[in-house]
This record gives structure tokens, sequence and C-alpha cells, in this order.
């Protein structure tokens, strides 16, 4: 499906907001530059080497002693702690994902492409991952002892969690572009991109209510008044 007008726009929302299926994740991504690949995937070593799991388990541990201050009224484990790392920029295995479409579609519309990005990329991309089954919480499981990428419903812990009704997808390998036959891309076009971005506004989705804290107003500020709606 490629997303080029409103109208097709509106038929996105028709069949994505309309319909029940509780099996469903969405992710947004700037360009379709962007590949399936968690933000750990894209770190090397000083000699250019991809990490071990070691060196990723070390990561996560010096994340926990420095945060140590933030964190020591919960009772993480450690896919709680990735999770709780992730929205806050930490390099994890886990990649960010949605259970609302108008959140994903947000994520994909919300900076515009530079001159540079323009001339190369004509698309944005909403990713919907069909899970099989409702997604639903389950057992805690180790992130680092996994054979397949498994989904993760985490503790809502993080008003931007909430917010952003966020799940994740945790990568057994995440230095290799995920691809499944499960996976549906839509194509929303360079031209329609700020339409969007506005439309999504009048149905009270905005920087402000996606991070809901003053970082988010502000940003919702600057974009309201920057003339680019």
């Amino acid at each position: 499906m490629e997303i080029k007008t409103k109208k097709d726009f509106y038929k996105f929302l028709e069949k994505y907001t309309e319909e029940t299926n509780k099996s469903r994740m969405f992710r947004g991504v700037h360009n379709s530059k962007y590949k399936l690949i968690p933000s750990i995937g894209r770190i090397k070593t000083y000699g250019g080497k991809k990490l071990t799991l070691h060196e990723e388990e070390e990561i996560l541990d010096d994340f926990e002693n420095k945060a140590y201050l933030y964190i020591k009224d919960y009772n993480f484990n450690k896919l709680d702690l990735l999770s709780f790392g992730r929205h806050h920029g930490l390099p994890t295995r886990l990649i960010d994902w949605t259970q609302n479409p108008l959140v994903a579609m947000y994520f994909a519309v919300e900076k515009p492409f530079t001159k540079k990005e323009a001339k190369r990329d004509e698309y944005s991309i909403v990713y919907i991952f069909n899970v099989g089954n409702p997604i639903e919480p389950r057992d805690p499981f180790n992130p680092f002892k996994i054979n397949e990428v498994t989904y993760y419903v985490p503790k809502y812990l993080d008003n931007r969690i909430i917010a952003q009704r966020g799940l994740f997808t945790v990568h057994n390998d995440p230095y290799t572009p995920w691809k499944s036959k499960k996976l549906k891309i839509i194509k929303v076009h360079k031209k329609v991109r700020g339409e969007i971005k506005i439309l999504l506004n009048r149905m009270g989705i905005n920087a402000s209510v996606i991070y809901p804290d003053i970082d988010g107003i502000a940003k919702y500020v600057e974009w309201w008044h920057s003339g680019l709606h």
C-alpha cells in the first residue's frame, strides 16, 4: 500500500483503525533506508568488529550501575531494564513498536525530510507485523538467550510507553536486518507527509501527546509556531 494523497491516508485509517485486530504491531520510520536493525546492532568495537554477547551485557550492567538512583525503587529483570533503557536512548537489542497505527504514522512523518534526504528517498515507512495471536504480556525471558525474534510487552513504568502504547521485539541477531513473511510495508510519499502530520494533530496525535512531558510540549509548540504546518 502506498499513501500519496489524503484520500490514501483515510483508506489507511479505515483499514487499520476500524478493524479489531489485537495481533498487530506497528512501527513508523523516517525513510525507507531505515532497516529493522536494533540500535545495538549499529555499534561496533574500537576495532570495528561487532559486539560480543558479553560486551552487550556489559553495556546493560554499566547502565544499571550508573542509573541506580533512578531505578532503585523498581525490581527490574533484564527485560524491564532493557526496555526502560531503550526509551531513554540506551542502545539495546530491542526495537520499539506500538499497538496504535496512528502513533506509528506520527513517527513516520514527525521530522521533515532534509534536502539531501528528499533527493535520495521518496518515502517514509510504516511497518506492520502480524504476530498471529492476540498480543498479551508474557512471562519474562532472558533476552540474551533466545533463538528467534520475540515480542515483549513492557511494564508501564514510563509515561512515554503508556502514551505510545509501546511494546518491543527482542532480536536474537541484532546485527542482521529483520525480515519476515508476516511483515507488511506501508509507503508514505514525501509530498503528503506534512499534510498527514496536520491531520494527526487534529486527531489528537502530536508531540505533546506522544512525549507527555515538558520536552514534548516544547516540541509541539515549536512545530505549531514554525509555519511548517
